[in-house]
């Protein structure tokens, strides 16, 4: 389930960080340059972050950074499915100019965020913008402005039936792998974990999220993943 995002990136966020920075992301730095996300005022930037880190993909392997109208044709090519109807985690892209000949090359895109009957609430950043973060909420056509046409959304990738099976394996300090990373996500989901901690790896911040689980669950505080703990984390929260 997608956690909506309303604020900007926390300090430290790998998905808003170049790489040449400690971060995960392939873009370009940002004009003014965030001080502690380095690829904020961009708004590719911002949303390929964004869509990689609802999709908890650090390795950035779903979309290229390129410019925002470019993505559009970017996302066919990477095999994801895209469209004219909104939905939570999709990007929503536009051109800049009404025509393929007629356009300045850049474009915009953004997050949607929510998703009403009445209308969209996306989030996005810009290049040279005011402040580094926004939302907006948008009716249909979604237009961002005289000069833009929309091109689309650029749907998040459907997960298989099999990554959705709770892992068999017992999981403990060290671990590491997709099996680690379903654990991560659950306690995201309650809370117990940031989803900027969702990295595969099961090192102290892990375990100290897992503990605090089994605690409140009263389970055997152990700090390893078995049957129990991975039933427990399993439940539908009602």
């Amino acid at each position: 389930m997608l956690i909506p995002r309303y604020t900007r990136p926390e300090a430290g966020n790998r998905y808003y960080i170049r790489r040449i920075s400690g971060g995960w992301s392939t873009a370009i730095q940002g004009s003014p340059t965030d001080a502690v996300c380095d690829v904020l005022h961009n708004c590719v930037g911002y949303a390929v972050g964004r869509f990689h880190e609802i999709a908890n993909r650090p390795q950035f392997d779903l979309l290229d950074a390129v410019n925002a109208e470019n993505l559009f044709a970017n996302a066919q090519r990477h095999g994801l499915q895209t469209g004219n109807v909104p939905k939570p985690g999709a990007l929503i892209v536009w051109q800049k100019g009404d025509t393929l000949q007629n356009t300045d090359g850049a474009g915009h895109v953004a997050v949607v965020e929510a998703v009403t009957e009445a209308y969209i609430i996306t989030s996005e950043s810009g290049y040279g913008a005011a402040k580094p973060f926004w939302t907006t909420r948008r009716v249909p056509p979604y237009a961002e402005g005289k000069n833009y046409r929309l091109l689309g959304f650029i749907y998040q990738p459907e997960t298989p039936a099999d990554e959705e099976k709770i892992p068999a394996e017992i999981l403990r300090k060290g671990t590491r792998g997709s099996a680690v990373m379903w654990m991560q996500k659950q306690l995201a989901a309650r809370g117990y974990l940031r989803n900027t901690e969702i990295d595969g790896d099961f090192g102290n911040i892990t375990l100290g999220a897992l503990c605090g689980f089994q605690l409140e669950h009263h389970l055997t505080v152990d700090g390893i993943c078995g049957p129990l703990t991975r039933q427990a984390l399993g439940q539908t929260d009602t």
